[in-house]
C-alpha cells in the first residue's frame, strides 16, 4: 500500500523546504500567505471585553467587517487608535479615557485579519487602506495614534492622501521593511532567491513595490506634526528604527523610553500622558 504524505502535519518550515525543491512556484505562494497572515490572539474575543463600554460597529473594506468601538460624544474631533501586527484593539485601551477626558471623541478597531475583524490575509497597505476608509466613514479625525506596524500604516496612508490629519503619534514604528522580510527569511529557512520570489509576489499583489514602503524614506515630504515614541530596548522593532523616522520627518519630535520594550510601552503613564498632550497642543 503506498505512502501518502500528509504535508498538513509537517512543520512549516519543511513544507516551504521540501515544495522549493520540488514545486518552487508553490513555495513562494506559500512563502507570501506566511508572511500576510497574522498570528490571531486565542483571547482576541475576550479582550473585547474590555471595551464593552464603547459603542460597536463595523465599516466593510474590500468585503471584509472590520470591527470598530468609540467613545465620547459625536460632535466631537477624533482620535483614531491604530494597533500593529498580531494585536487588537483593546491593546490601546489605556489611551482612551485621556482623551475623552481632553475633549476628543475616540475610535479604535481591529485591523483586518485581526481580533474580531475578518480576513485571513492581510499587510501594511491594507492597513493603510482600513484606516483611511474609516476616516471617512466617521468623519472629522484630528489625529492618529499608532502602534507598531499601525503606526507605520498610518503614516503611510497619510502619505498616499488617504486622508488628512492635523498630528500623528508613532509608538515603536518599523521603517525597515525588507530588513524585517530578510529575518522573517532566517526564522523560516528561506534562501534569499524564495525571499524575492515571495517580495515579488506581495509587490504585485499590492501593485507597490517595497521601497515604497520604507517610512524613512517616505517622511521628509510629510508635513503633519509627529511625535515618535520608541523604546531603546525594544527586541521587535529596534529603537534606531522609531530614530530614522524621527529624523527624516521635519519637525518631528522623538521620545526615547527605557525597559518599556515593545507591548508595555501602550501601558505606560508617561507614554500615554505624552501623546495626549502632544494632540491637545495648541
Amino acid at each position: 500500500m503506498p505512502t501518502t504524505l500528509r504535508l498538513p502535519q509537517i512543520s512549516t518550515n519543511v513544507r516551504l523546504i521540501a515544495s522549493r525543491l520540488l514545486f518552487p512556484d508553490l513555495a513562494g505562494a506559500w512563502a507570501e500567505r506566511l508572511f500576510l497572515t497574522p498570528p490571531r490572539a486565542d483571547d482576541a474575543a475576550a479582550s473585547a471585553l474590555d471595551l464593552i463600554d464603547a459603542r460597536s460597529g463595523w465599516i466593510v473594506h474590500k468585503g471584509r467587517h472590520i470591527m470598530t468601538w468609540r467613545w465620547g460624544a459625536p460632535d466631537a474631533p477624533a482620535v483614531v487608535l491604530a494597533h500593529g501586527w498580531g494585536g487588537h484593539a483593546a491593546q490601546m485601551r489605556a489611551f482612551v479615557f485621556p482623551l475623552l477626558a481632553a475633549g476628543y471623541r475616540v475610535i479604535a478597531y481591529d485591523q483586518p485579519a485581526h481580533g474580531l475583524s475578518e480576513g485571513r490575509l492581510t499587510g501594511l497597505p491594507d492597513f493603510a487602506d482600513v484606516l483611511g476608509e474609516l476616516v471617512w466613514h466617521y468623519g472629522e479625525v484630528r489625529a492618529v495614534i499608532g502602534h507598531s506596524l499601525g503606526a507605520t500604516a498610518a503614516a503611510m496612508g497619510y502619505a498616499w492622501g488617504k486622508f488628512d490629519i492635523d498630528r500623528i503619534v508613532l509608538i515603536s514604528p518599523p521603517s525597515d521593511l525588507v530588513g524585517y522580510s530578510r529575518r522573517f527569511a532566517r526564522w523560516h529557512w528561506m534562501p534569499e532567491p524564495l525571499r524575492r520570489a515571495m517580495q515579488a509576489a506581495i509587490e504585485e499583489r499590492y501593485g507597490l513595490r517595497w521601497e515604497d514602503l520604507e517610512l524613512a524614506r517616505v517622511a521628509p515630504r510629510l508635513t503633519a506634526r509627529a511625535l515618535v515614541i520608541h523604546d531603546r530596548e525594544d527586541r521587535i522593532v529596534p529603537w534606531k528604527q522609531g530614530a530614522a523616522v524621527a529624523q527624516h520627518w521635519r519637525g518631528a519630535r522623538l521620545v526615547a523610553t527605557q525597559g518599556l520594550g515593545h507591548g508595555r510601552i501602550l501601558q505606560d503613564d508617561a507614554v500615554i500622558s505624552a501623546a495626549v498632550a502632544f494632540i491637545d497642543a495648541r
